[in-house]
């Protein structure tokens, strides 16, 4: 019997731990959600939901150029697509018209959500930042 009710303490211990590892988890990614400016946007996909396993940013290599979208799914999103600071979009760098030829710098691949770091080509005002990978195209807009 004794051995009985050390195995459900035991139990009861490792639930505790785990809820409370599930919930220091949650906080850290609250924390960081909080941590943005008031301007950036909720994105209409999914981010990665913990900023500390995202990969980390390689060169592109390529010399092609890519265009910025603001159209996600036939919608328009953003007609000037917001450039941010990291891949934790903490506050908004810039912006540049839809449709906008960028160069690629460095990409991230990430759990669920890929960023490049751009900079545009062209503009009066260039402007580098990140940007998802939705908002970001290899063929020219139409």
């Amino acid at each position: 019997m004794k051995q009985l009710v050390r195995f459900v303490l035991v139990l009861s211990s490792l639930g505790f731990l785990v809820s409370h590892a599930q919930d220091a988890v949650s906080k850290h990614h609250n924390a960081h959600i909080n941590q943005r400016d008031a301007n950036v946007p909720d994105l209409p996909f999914e981010d990665n939901p913990d900023p500390s396993l995202c990969g980390i940013p390689q060169p592109w290599g390529d010399d092609d150029p890519a265009w910025l979208t603001g159209y996600y799914e036939g919608e328009l999103i953003q007609a000037d697509v917001f450039l941010y600071d990291s891949h934790l979009r903490r506050s908004i760098v810039g912006s540049a018209p839809s449709g906008s030829e960028l160069e690629i710098l460095l990409y991230q691949v990430n759990p669920s959500l890929n960023y490049y770091l751009v900079r545009t080509v062209g503009l009066e005002d260039d402007v580098q930042g990140w940007v998802p990978a939705p908002f970001v195209e290899f063929e020219a807009e139409n």
